[in-house]
């Protein structure tokens, strides 16, 4: 008998069930096979169907969260706002409160609106998945906006022994609890001291001691050439302490923070110079520990990116160069002088991955080329590896490159959008191992690939139903190739033929979200950042607006546990989904379209929330054919 098996077999078995509902049956067998389930079996299933997640070990609401937002992925389910803070946003120094903010007004005395560096951050604040803190920055021209976002049962017992104004300011309709801070010195000036970098300290990187748990300590690099901590205090309102590090007056290109625990700090300074700080607040003034000449005198090209792809080494990239990707070893003797590799673009025989089709063939582009974004690859426990061996760069030809520090080729595999094949690559976001986001340099263009790489997705939520000709996107469906192992083409489709997508960030409506002009809809996508890979938000910056992505369907009733609490359902299915989805009216309604050949190309668009169009088979209810819609 099953049951009479130890854990230990149990578990082997366990590896092989595709889905959480599976292991629920299981746990509905018997008392013994329940206990099995609720104490290894949802660990099991987590750490088997996403490897390369990392999740506190609240396995069964894990499983909850994580099947749910890879589905949402899927299917192209997502919720899209403009964020503007709320009135009662507190500004620093001075402790006002008010007025608007970058994003709300027009440049002064600009010819565009201010380009967003984001970054952002998340952590646990309990024993249940639902219980976190979020921490969002953003530079806005010359001035900081910080979101703290607290959610959970904490949030929902505050909101219960709130007054009515203070809901409406401080809340949403999910009950998350919301501070609003703006940081800008009166001397400040738009354009002169726009932010050209940010870095959010992590809570295990503050310094022990600390004088209080919610204090946020972040790296602010601007282009008049200053580059500070600022320390922003809920508790001392009136008190932002600064340290400073020297530059040299030097405009600040880009800059990050080490993971370790006792971090540093590089910057691309100017052109061609890279400094490499210790982070420290208990010093007023730091001066450089390394300082790189990446780019020689006699040399055109310069710094468009850095990152620290593991606490030992620190990739950089630059150009136009042959071999734009410079890798710098951290060593406790200092910073090597040399890099310890180069990465370019030419090699032979690189899987290149278009639209949905895998293509393995010549790959060496001539001449040189610029690197403008950076990211490093989670490990995945069921491939192995380190944290660093992998990493991914957005280039100036339009192509986005993996790389392996373990590999002697310069890359291992290049993605490339065959309907927009030749816009930069501004910006990266790995989310796991499954897919990643980049912001493109033109139409405000975010492109969605899948990784397909090993340790990656392992989870597929059409697993839970039964074959289902109706959702097939082939016209007549046809069966699964025999080798393949899947039972029918819808199956097959999802599991082998997946297709990278692409959205519109146009602001169109309602007027609000757009201040200024018609640049906005033409903007590159200059930054992406996410809390965490578990996390269902995502935030994309734009010229003068940062865009927060919800990875949500208005239509699931078991969402996500952070969207647990809210609005009590009546009954009325139209009134209780726009209650809980869409209170405001600011839910953007957004046009994308999948990476396919050009003449297979259709446009698609979302439509209001409480609409159920569902014209596109196996796509979130919102969307629907974009023909007439402009």
């Amino acid at each position: 008998m099953l049951s009479d098996l130890p854990f230990e077999l149990i578990s082997h078995i366990a590896d092989y069930l595709p889905t959480a509902r599976s292991l629920l049956h299981l746990s509905l067998t018997c008392r013994r096979l329940h206990e099995y389930v609720e104490k290894e079996g949802y660990r099991v299933f987590v750490q088997c169907r996403f490897p390369s997640q990392s999740t506190p070990p609240i396995w069964k609401e894990a499983a909850h969260a994580l099947t749910t937002l890879a589905r949402n992925w899927d299917r192209k389910a997502f919720l899209a706002r403009s964020l503007d803070p709320s009135v009662s946003i507190l500004r620093l120094p001075g402790g006002g409160r008010g007025g608007r903010t970058a994003s709300q007004r027009r440049p002064r005395g600009q010819t565009m609106g201010f380009q967003p560096v984001i970054d952002s951050y998340e952590e646990w604040m309990g024993k249940q998945w639902v219980a976190r803190r979020e921490v969002l920055a953003w530079g806005g021209g010359a001035e900081l906006v910080v979101r703290v976002r607290v959610m959970g049962k904490a949030a929902e017992e505050r909101w219960e022994h709130a007054k009515n104004d203070e809901r409406v300011s401080t809340f949403n309709q999910h009950h998350h609890h919301f501070k609003w801070f703006a940081y800008r010195e009166p001397w400040y000036a738009d354009g002169r001291d726009d932010i050209t970098s940010l870095n959010l300290l992590r809570p295990s990187q503050r310094a022990v001691g600390s004088t209080s748990a919610t204090n946020e300590e972040i790296v602010v690099g601007r282009a008049s050439g200053s580059l500070d901590t600022v320390t922003i205090s809920p508790d001392r309102l009136q008190n932002i302490v600064k340290t400073r590090y020297t530059t040299e007056d030097r405009p600040v290109r880009a800059a990050d923070i080490s993971s370790s625990s006792s971090p540093l700090l590089a910057a691309c300074l100017s052109d061609t110079a890279v400094c490499v700080y210790p982070f420290s607040n208990d010093t007023p003034t730091i001066d450089p520990i390394a300082e790189l000449t990446v780019i020689p005198a006699e040399k055109h090209g310069r710094t468009w990116s850095i990152r620290f792809i593991s606490p030992e080494y620190l990739a950089i990239g630059l150009g136009p160069s042959l071999k734009p990707i410079h890798i710098y070893q951290i060593s406790p003797d200092g910073v090597t002088h040399e890099p310890v590799r180069k990465f370019g673009a030419a090699d032979v025989n690189v899987t290149t991955i278009g639209d949905d089709q895998l293509d393995t063939g010549s790959n060496s582009p001539s001449g040189s080329s610029s690197v403008y974004s950076i990211a490093a690859v989670p490990p995945s426990s069921s491939a192995g590896g380190n944290v660093g061996d992998l990493l991914l760069s957005g280039w100036y030809d339009g192509a986005i490159r993996l790389h392996d520090m373990r590999s002697p080729s310069s890359c291992v595999q290049t993605y490339k959008d065959p309907i927009d094949p030749f816009s930069a690559v501004y910006s990266l976001q790995p989310l796991g191992r499954e897919r990643f986001v980049a912001g493109g340099a033109r139409h405000a263009i975010m492109k969605v690939f899948d990784f397909r790489i090993s340790g990656g997705k392992a989870y597929y939520y059409t697993d839970v139903h039964g074959c289902n000709s109706k959702l097939s996107s082939r016209k007549p469906p046809t069966s699964a190739p025999r080798t393949s192992g899947a039972c029918c083409d819808w199956h097959f489709e999802n599991r082998y033929n997946r297709r990278n997508w692409n959205i519109f960030l146009n602001l169109r409506e309602p007027a609000s979200y757009r201040m200024g002009s018609r640049r906005s809809s033409e903007s590159p996508v200059y930054s992406l950042s996410a809390p965490s890979a578990t996390s269902a938000a995502l935030y994309a910056g734009i010229e003068n607006n940062v865009v927060q992505f919800d990875i949500v369907s208005m239509m699931d009733q078991h969402p996500d546990p952070v969207f647990k609490y809210g609005p009590k359902r009546t009954g009325d299915i139209d009134s209780d989904i726009k209650r809980k989805w869409d209170p405001q009216g600011d839910v953007m309604r957004l046009a994308m379209y999948e990476q396919v050949p050009i003449g297979a190309m259709r446009l698609r668009v979302q439509s209001e929330v409480g609409d159920f169009e569902g014209g596109v088979p196996g796509w979130d209810d919102r969307w629907c054919d974009g023909r007439g819609y402009y």
